[in-house]
Protein backbone atom coordinates (compact mmCIF):
# COMPACT_ATOMS: atom_id res chain seq x y z
CA UNK A 1 0.00 0.00 0.00
CA UNK A 2 1.55 3.30 -1.09
CA UNK A 3 1.40 6.40 1.07
CA UNK A 4 0.18 9.64 -0.44
CA UNK A 5 2.19 12.84 -0.43
CA UNK A 6 0.70 15.90 1.36
CA UNK A 7 -0.25 17.61 -1.94
CA UNK A 8 -2.04 14.46 -3.07
CA UNK A 9 -3.93 14.27 0.20
CA UNK A 10 -5.01 17.90 -0.14
CA UNK A 11 -6.25 17.28 -3.67
CA UNK A 12 -8.21 14.26 -2.44
CA UNK A 13 -9.91 16.52 0.11
CA UNK A 14 -11.20 18.60 -2.80
CA UNK A 15 -13.12 15.58 -4.05
CA UNK A 16 -10.63 14.27 -6.60
CA UNK A 17 -10.10 10.52 -6.66
CA UNK A 18 -6.70 8.82 -6.79
CA UNK A 19 -6.51 8.60 -10.59
CA UNK A 20 -7.69 12.19 -11.05
CA UNK A 21 -4.97 13.41 -8.69
CA UNK A 22 -2.30 11.37 -10.47
CA UNK A 23 -3.31 12.60 -13.93
CA UNK A 24 -3.58 16.23 -12.82
CA UNK A 25 -0.11 16.21 -11.25
CA UNK A 26 1.41 14.52 -14.30
CA UNK A 27 -0.34 17.10 -16.47
CA UNK A 28 1.35 19.87 -14.51
CA UNK A 29 4.69 18.10 -14.93
CA UNK A 30 4.40 17.50 -18.69
CA UNK A 31 2.71 20.70 -19.79
CA UNK A 32 0.66 20.58 -23.03
CA UNK A 33 0.76 16.96 -24.14
CA UNK A 34 -1.19 14.17 -25.82
CA UNK A 35 -3.45 11.63 -24.19
CA UNK A 36 -0.99 8.93 -25.30
CA UNK A 37 1.96 10.48 -23.48
CA UNK A 38 -0.03 11.25 -20.36
CA UNK A 39 -1.35 7.67 -20.29
CA UNK A 40 2.17 6.27 -20.65
CA UNK A 41 3.41 8.45 -17.81
CA UNK A 42 0.65 7.52 -15.37
CA UNK A 43 0.47 3.89 -16.58
CA UNK A 44 -3.29 4.03 -17.03
CA UNK A 45 -5.09 2.93 -20.24
CA UNK A 46 -5.64 5.76 -22.75
CA UNK A 47 -9.48 5.52 -22.82
CA UNK A 48 -9.56 5.81 -19.02
CA UNK A 49 -7.16 8.78 -19.07
CA UNK A 50 -9.31 10.51 -21.68
CA UNK A 51 -12.49 10.07 -19.62
CA UNK A 52 -10.78 11.34 -16.47
CA UNK A 53 -9.34 14.39 -18.24
CA UNK A 54 -12.83 15.20 -19.52
CA UNK A 55 -14.08 15.16 -15.92
CA UNK A 56 -11.16 17.37 -14.88
CA UNK A 57 -12.08 19.77 -17.68
CA UNK A 58 -15.52 20.14 -16.09
CA UNK A 59 -13.73 21.12 -12.87
CA UNK A 60 -11.61 23.66 -14.78
CA UNK A 61 -8.41 21.75 -13.99
CA UNK A 62 -7.64 20.75 -17.61
CA UNK A 63 -8.24 22.35 -21.01
CA UNK A 64 -7.92 20.99 -24.51
CA UNK A 65 -5.92 22.88 -27.13
CA UNK A 66 -4.45 22.25 -30.59
CA UNK A 67 -0.99 22.60 -32.07
CA UNK A 68 -0.40 21.81 -35.75
CA UNK A 69 -3.79 20.08 -35.80
CA UNK A 70 -2.72 17.85 -32.92
CA UNK A 71 -4.96 17.66 -29.87
CA UNK A 72 -3.13 18.50 -26.66
CA UNK A 73 -4.33 18.61 -23.09
CA UNK A 74 -3.07 21.11 -20.54
CA UNK A 75 -3.35 20.95 -16.76
CA UNK A 76 -4.40 24.33 -15.45
CA UNK A 77 -2.56 26.35 -12.84
CA UNK A 78 -2.92 25.21 -9.20
CA UNK A 79 -4.64 28.54 -8.58
CA UNK A 80 -7.68 26.89 -10.18
CA UNK A 81 -7.77 24.59 -7.16
CA UNK A 82 -8.48 27.57 -4.92
CA UNK A 83 -11.39 28.53 -7.16
CA UNK A 84 -12.67 24.95 -7.00
CA UNK A 85 -12.42 25.04 -3.23
CA UNK A 86 -14.38 28.31 -3.06
CA UNK A 87 -17.13 26.83 -5.23
CA UNK A 88 -17.32 23.72 -3.05
CA UNK A 89 -17.39 25.84 0.09
CA UNK A 90 -20.32 27.89 -1.23
CA UNK A 91 -22.20 24.73 -2.20
CA UNK A 92 -21.59 23.14 1.21
CA UNK A 93 -22.69 26.28 3.05
CA UNK A 94 -25.89 26.37 0.99
CA UNK A 95 -26.61 22.71 1.77
CA UNK A 96 -25.99 23.37 5.47
CA UNK A 97 -28.43 26.28 5.34
CA UNK A 98 -30.94 23.97 3.65
CA UNK A 99 -30.66 21.54 6.56
CA UNK A 100 -31.20 24.41 8.99
CA UNK A 101 -34.26 25.66 7.07
CA UNK A 102 -35.85 22.21 7.01
CA UNK A 103 -35.26 21.60 10.71
CA UNK A 104 -36.52 25.07 11.68
CA UNK A 105 -39.65 24.62 9.54
CA UNK A 106 -40.41 21.26 11.09
CA UNK A 107 -39.86 22.54 14.63
CA UNK A 108 -42.24 25.44 14.00
CA UNK A 109 -44.91 23.49 12.12
CA UNK A 110 -44.94 20.49 14.41
CA UNK A 111 -44.69 22.00 17.88
CA UNK A 112 -46.91 19.16 19.08
CA UNK A 113 -46.50 15.47 18.35
CA UNK A 114 -47.80 14.52 14.91
CA UNK A 115 -47.49 11.53 12.64
CA UNK A 116 -43.86 10.97 11.71
CA UNK A 117 -42.60 13.66 14.10
CA UNK A 118 -42.05 13.59 17.85
CA UNK A 119 -40.60 16.04 20.35
CA UNK A 120 -38.77 14.82 23.47
CA UNK A 121 -38.29 17.41 26.22
CA UNK A 122 -36.23 17.51 29.39
CA UNK A 123 -33.58 15.09 30.63
CA UNK A 124 -35.96 12.15 30.69
CA UNK A 125 -37.15 12.97 27.20
CA UNK A 126 -33.60 13.12 25.87
CA UNK A 127 -32.84 9.84 27.62
CA UNK A 128 -35.86 8.21 25.96
CA UNK A 129 -34.83 9.52 22.54
CA UNK A 130 -31.29 8.23 22.98
CA UNK A 131 -32.76 4.85 23.93
CA UNK A 132 -34.69 4.81 20.64
CA UNK A 133 -31.46 5.75 18.86
CA UNK A 134 -29.65 2.79 20.42
CA UNK A 135 -32.10 0.42 18.73
CA UNK A 136 -31.49 1.50 15.14
CA UNK A 137 -31.86 -1.39 12.71
CA UNK A 138 -29.82 0.02 9.83
CA UNK A 139 -26.00 -0.32 9.90
CA UNK A 140 -25.64 2.84 7.79
CA UNK A 141 -25.53 5.98 9.92
CA UNK A 142 -24.87 9.58 8.84
CA UNK A 143 -23.92 12.11 11.50
CA UNK A 144 -23.47 15.87 11.49
CA UNK A 145 -21.63 17.30 14.52
CA UNK A 146 -20.92 14.07 16.37
CA UNK A 147 -20.56 14.38 20.16
CA UNK A 148 -18.80 11.87 22.48
CA UNK A 149 -21.97 10.58 24.11
CA UNK A 150 -23.30 9.40 20.75
CA UNK A 151 -20.11 7.48 20.05
CA UNK A 152 -20.95 5.34 23.09
CA UNK A 153 -24.44 4.72 21.70
CA UNK A 154 -22.96 3.75 18.32
CA UNK A 155 -20.74 1.23 20.10
CA UNK A 156 -23.88 -0.40 21.51
CA UNK A 157 -25.47 -0.46 18.06
CA UNK A 158 -22.34 -2.01 16.57
CA UNK A 159 -22.28 -4.66 19.27
CA UNK A 160 -25.90 -5.53 18.51
CA UNK A 161 -25.70 -5.40 14.69
CA UNK A 162 -22.13 -6.70 14.36
CA UNK A 163 -21.05 -3.93 12.01
CA UNK A 164 -22.04 -0.33 11.32
CA UNK A 165 -20.85 2.28 8.86
CA UNK A 166 -20.77 5.75 10.43
CA UNK A 167 -20.14 8.68 8.09
CA UNK A 168 -19.59 11.95 9.91
CA UNK A 169 -19.02 15.61 9.09
CA UNK A 170 -19.06 18.91 10.97
CA UNK A 171 -21.29 21.79 9.96
CA UNK A 172 -21.03 25.03 11.92
CA UNK A 173 -24.35 26.40 10.71
CA UNK A 174 -26.26 23.44 12.16
CA UNK A 175 -26.49 24.09 15.89
CA UNK A 176 -26.98 20.54 17.02
CA UNK A 177 -26.27 16.89 16.29
CA UNK A 178 -28.17 15.41 13.37
CA UNK A 179 -28.22 11.62 13.00
CA UNK A 180 -29.71 10.04 9.88
CA UNK A 181 -30.38 6.32 9.53
CA UNK A 182 -33.69 4.43 9.37
CA UNK A 183 -34.94 7.39 11.42
CA UNK A 184 -33.71 10.97 11.78
CA UNK A 185 -32.71 12.37 15.17
CA UNK A 186 -31.89 15.99 15.96
CA UNK A 187 -30.42 17.10 19.28
CA UNK A 188 -30.07 20.93 19.45
CA UNK A 189 -26.99 22.19 21.31
CA UNK A 190 -28.76 24.88 23.35
CA UNK A 191 -32.12 23.24 23.99
CA UNK A 192 -32.92 20.52 26.46
CA UNK A 193 -34.98 18.63 23.93
CA UNK A 194 -34.67 16.38 20.91
CA UNK A 195 -36.62 15.59 17.76
CA UNK A 196 -37.45 12.33 16.03
CA UNK A 197 -38.46 12.20 12.35
CA UNK A 198 -39.88 8.96 10.95
CA UNK A 199 -41.37 10.12 7.66
CA UNK A 200 -39.69 8.04 4.88
CA UNK A 201 -39.69 10.90 2.37
CA UNK A 202 -38.05 13.21 4.90
CA UNK A 203 -35.45 10.56 5.75
CA UNK A 204 -34.58 10.20 2.05
CA UNK A 205 -34.33 13.99 1.74
CA UNK A 206 -31.90 14.23 4.66
CA UNK A 207 -29.78 11.39 3.25
CA UNK A 208 -29.66 13.10 -0.14
CA UNK A 209 -28.57 16.39 1.41
CA UNK A 210 -25.93 14.64 3.51
CA UNK A 211 -24.43 12.96 0.43
CA UNK A 212 -23.88 16.39 -1.12
CA UNK A 213 -22.00 17.54 1.98
CA UNK A 214 -19.90 14.46 2.57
Amino acid sequence: MTSELPIELELRKLGLNEKEVKIYLVGLELGPDSIKNIAQKVKIPRPTVYEIIKKLEEKKLFVETKKDKKRLFVAQSPTQILQLLKIQKREIEEKEREFVRIIATLETKYSKEKEGFKVFKGKEGIKSLEEILSFLTSPEIFVINLRPRFELIFQKIQKRLGKINVKKIDAKTIEGTLIISDKVFFFPFKKNEGFLFENPLLIDLFKSLFSTLH
